[in-house]
């Protein structure tokens, strides 16, 4: 197992909902935090990337930076999405690589596994096409994933990888064309809320079931992987095996925010995929165990109060 005081660690999308997270645990494990912002760095410029690690000089990397939304924004920019975020892990892998950094973990996506309704196993990840709706931004990442492997044989670089499905949290991306599922639902019915708007429409049938992870979870999650994970041949998922449907969903949200209108289903628009639910079971093999992990009425409650005193 990796000690992480004192060891300096890179987090590339530092600014993002995961990345806050995540270097807030690693300070408190004691390590040397090094945010890698866009504004420091274009990491789809590789000389750039390799020059700004030379100068770092950091012991460890952790690879959250990317280019995705939801459905809308893959359905728009489908090129951009695949160009941006495979050009980012290339190059910070590849930076990783030629400036001695000893390991890497990069956050891949569970799109990125095939579309099926089936419990996502990792030894499963190289089967199939990603969904339609996320095909994009699945496929780039099962690039980096396979970089990174290339990289460990060339390389010797310890280049991991994680996936776990929908986080949510306090800083999430609530813009219209970006935001997931929870973001976007907390918006419409705090608005409705705060307007006095007695109906809220959502998209498609609500039948789609979908995993969720609070943000400070899935960070604890990336973080052990770092101290503990080592099959560069496999990505490991991170989860607890449990699921609800937008339309579950979209009714907790709607009574944590007061909401005590109507919610209509426009079917007219898409689900998107039906189901994703990772098997988390090689998580016991490493010893990644998440304690006192956020119930989802919690962490709803609290990113719906972080929204309220923030975005509003």
């Amino acid at each position: 197992m990796i000690d992480l005081r004192g060891k300096k660690v890179a987090v590339t999308g530092a600014s993002s909902m995961i990345g806050r997270a995540t270097t807030k645990k690693l300070k408190s494990r004691g390590a040397i935090v090094v945010p890698v912002l866009h504004h420091d760095c274009d990491l789809r410029n590789y000389s750039g990337a390799e020059s700004l690690f030379f100068r770092i000089n950091v012991d460890y990397c952790i690879h959250l930076a990317g280019f995705n939304g939801n459905i809308l924004f893959n359905r728009d920019y489908p090129a951009d999405i695949f160009y941006n975020t495979t050009l980012m892990g290339l190059n910070v892998i590849k930076a990783c690589a030629s400036t001695g950094v000893k390991k890497v973990v990069t956050a891949l996506a569970s799109c990125a596994y095939r579309s099926t309704d089936d419990t996502l196993v990792e030894t499963d990840f190289n089967e199939g096409m990603p969904d339609a709706s996320v095909e994009a931004h699945g496929l780039s990442k099962k690039t980096v994933y396979h970089y990174s492997r290339q990289a460990n044989k060339q390389h010797g670089l310890q280049a991991v990888c994680t996936i776990f499905n929908t986080a949510y949290g306090p800083h999430d991306s609530y813009d219209v064309d970006k935001t997931k599922v929870v973001g976007g639902l907390i918006k419409k019915f705090t608005e409705a809320v705060d307007n006095s708007i007695e109906t809220v429409e959502c998209w498609g049938t609500g039948s789609p079931r979908r995993e969720l992870i609070y943000c400070h979870d899935a960070a604890e999650g990336i973080i052990q992987a770092l101290e503990k994970y080592t099959d560069v041949d496999y990505p490991i998922n991170i989860g607890f095996r449990e699921d609800i449907s937008i339309k579950e969903l979209a009714a907790l949200i709607a009574d944590l925010s007061g909401f005590e209108g109507e919610i209509v289903w426009n079917t007219d628009k898409p689900d998107g995929q039906l189901r994703k639910i990772l098997d988390p079971s090689r998580m016991d093999e490493y010893g990644i165990d998440i304690k006192n992990r956020t119930p989802l009425r919690v962490g709803l409650k609290k990113t719906i109060e972080w929204y309220r005193n923030n975005l509003k």
